[in-house]
């Protein structure tokens, strides 16, 4: 949650009220591809961390180089799919990052970085995100455009060939 407050006054009661980005469509364009994407699709991969999985949505061979949209990355907690971060890609090019409170089932926006400008769009967010972290980002492999992944179902299919090929 940002740490900054809008105030107001209703006769002689001042009222303080946190502000808090409410949705990801107050970072990039609401009508970008896959940026609405709530839920991980059929479609969606999966990717090893070392701390067990992640899944992606969209997989590689659904993108183009110069892809415009959204990637989005949901940490696997058993049944669960857990928003961890939603990436902005501007023709191929990661543009803003936007990271996700796991502990909040709805997903609410964390911290935000505009890649590009190295700068937080929430300095005083609940990350405290602050322009260093934001200048490093652009750096992680994992939140590049391509992350290779296995199909989704390799979840509980894991014996099946293509599990057990490298991702794609």
């Amino acid at each position: 949650m940002i740490r900054a407050c809008v105030s107001f006054s209703i006769g002689a009661i001042l009222l303080v009220a946190p502000l808090r980005a409410q949705s990801v469509s107050d970072f990039v364009p609401a009508n970008a591809a896959h940026c609405a994407v709530t839920a991980p699709p059929p479609a969606a991969g999966i990717a090893a961390t070392p701390g067990g999985f992640v899944m992606v949505h969209p997989r590689n061979e659904a993108i183009g180089e110069r892809y415009s949209g959204c990637k989005i990355l949901w940490v696997v907690d058993g049944d669960r799919m857990q928003r961890l971060a939603t990436l902005y890609f501007d023709a191929g090019v990661l543009s803003k990052a936007i990271a996700h409170d796991v502990r909040d089932p709805a997903g609410a926006i964390d911290a935000v970085c505009d890649v590009r400008a190295a700068r937080s769009l929430m300095p005083r967010g609940g990350r405290q995100a602050d322009d260093a972290a934001c200048r490093s980002v652009s750096q992680e492999e994992f939140y590049g455009l391509r992350l290779a992944t296995w199909p989704r179902r390799c979840l509980t299919e894991i014996e099946a060939a293509v599990c057990k090929a490298d991702p794609r």
